[in-house]
């Protein structure tokens, strides 16, 4: 929903969507409900529960062990070597994270 829609929404990820909203929403993704139609015209619900869900992870989603890594690649200069790090560090993720991480648009596999 929020690459489909809320990518033009001004401040998405800044401007908090409203508490008993928000509660509702996380409440409706624990039950596995799909009766999700009706957070479809507020992004910054959505958003507000993704960035809840990341904050409630019980270790970052780019792992602490791995810290170090992404510091460095950031460093690098040169893009194509800067990506091929990227990419060797995502494989290291452990596998339920790099699946977390692979729903993010700044995956580097899209950008090849």
């Amino acid at each position: 929903m929020l690459l489909e829609t809320g990518m033009r929404e001004e401040g998405l990820f800044r401007i908090a969507a409203g508490a008993s909203k928000l509660k509702k929403l996380k409440a409706a993704l624990d039950c596995s409900t799909s009766q999700l139609d009706e957070f479809y015209s507020d992004p910054h619900a959505v958003a507000g529960a993704l960035k809840s869900y990341l904050r409630e992870l019980p270790e970052p989603l780019m792992t602490y062990s791995l810290y170090e890594e992404w510091t460095q690649a950031a460093n690098i200069q040169d893009q194509d070597k800067k990506l091929q790090e990227l990419w060797r560090i995502c494989n290291r993720l452990p596998k339920h994270y790099h699946a977390n991480f692979r729903c993010f648009p700044f995956y580097p596999v899209q950008l090849l």
